[in-house]
């Protein structure tokens, strides 16, 4: 009778465990599901290798090699498929007062499946699905995007902001130079293109993870290679990557990568090129000290005028 007893606290000691590990990965950022072939995870200001079952955190940054797939799995059920050369941040940190998207996706392709709403950011498009399963092409403001299941809101982001609803099988589509349509089936080119781990449902693995948590790999602190395309993005995603990454300002050749490239990003002058902005700020200051001089000179002058004037008129005698 003891060791039943025993065995039975045992038993609910293992399943205590068990359930306060998933509830900790609920609670969390999720977690990498799937990789397969190679792909890195940037995660503040040190490049990783990505593996099954990294926990994730705000502001990572994914990117798979060609030939490469990885799948993520984000709170709410939410599956995540990343097909080759795809570069994506989740939960980016932006501007002031705007909503965080779930995740910035730079380029590549995506394939998204939720039981509820979920929604994410590009450069040419937003989208916000309900119940759906999308699949996602994307590269500047082209993009493609056809809803597999569910529905969806696609807003266009350049210009006026172009609102869209629609529906399972509809494909949506914008290619360079031309005007953004939309039609009831995929085009015979992009299923022909579609990765092949998107053809199935992408499968969930949180439970086989729930008591797993791996570490990634480090490769090495970030160049401004690794980075750059990031730096040219767009103000309230690549202002906040300022403080994150600026400390590595002091690598030489980092801080000579971004000062060649300050032009598209100009918030970077003050810690890539720390004495070109030093002139500048002397330079301006001067400028102003010359301005304020014109300016009280002027207001002498006009004084002396008016006082000249009103002695030489009889009238005021």
């Amino acid at each position: 009778m003891r060791l039943t007893k025993r065995s039975f606290g045992s038993f609910l000691l293992c399943l205590a465990t068990l359930f306060a590990s998933t509830l900790a990965w609920a609670q969390s950022g999720g977690f990498v599901g799937i990789v397969e072939g190679s792909a890195t995870l940037i995660r503040q200001t040190t490049r990783y290798a990505l593996a099954e079952s990294v926990a994730l955190n705000d502001q990572d940054i994914i990117e798979t090699t060609p030939g490469a797939f990885v799948q993520l799995e984000l709170p709410g059920g939410v599956l995540v498929g990343m097909g080759e050369s795809t570069r994506l941040m989740l939960r980016p940190r932006v501007g002031k007062g705007m909503a965080p998207p779930s995740l910035y996706l730079l380029q590549g392709w995506l394939k998204t499946t939720g039981g509820g709403t979920f929604g994410y950011t590009s450069p040419g498009f937003e989208i916000a699905t309900q119940a759906a399963s999308t699949v996602v092409y994307t590269k500047g403001a082209q993009y493609e995007i056809f809803i597999e299941s569910g529905s969806a809101r696609l807003t266009l982001r350049d210009g006026a902001p172009t609102v869209s609803q629609l529906a399972a099988g509809d494909f949506a589509q914008r290619r360079e130079g031309t005007t953004p349509t939309v039609a009831r089936r995929a085009t015979p080119e992009f299923l022909a293109r579609v990765p092949r781990q998107f053809r199935d449902r992408l499968p969930a693995r949180g439970e086989q993870f729930a008591r797993r948590n791996a570490a990634p790999k480090a490769l090495g602190e970030i160049d401004y290679a690794d980075v750059a395309d990031w730096l040219r993005t767009e103000p309230a995603l690549r202002l906040p990557l300022l403080p994150l990454w600026k400390a590595r300002a002091a690598d030489l050749n980092f801080r000579a990568g971004a000062k060649a490239d300050l032009a598209q990003h100009p918030e970077w002058e003050q810690v890539a090129d720390p004495e070109g902005y030093a002139r500048k700020l002397a330079l301006e200051a001067e400028r102003r000290r010359a301005r304020e001089a014109a300016r009280q000179a002027a207001k002498a002058a006009a004084a002396a005028a008016a006082a000249a004037k009103s002695s030489a008129d009889p009238e005021t005698k």
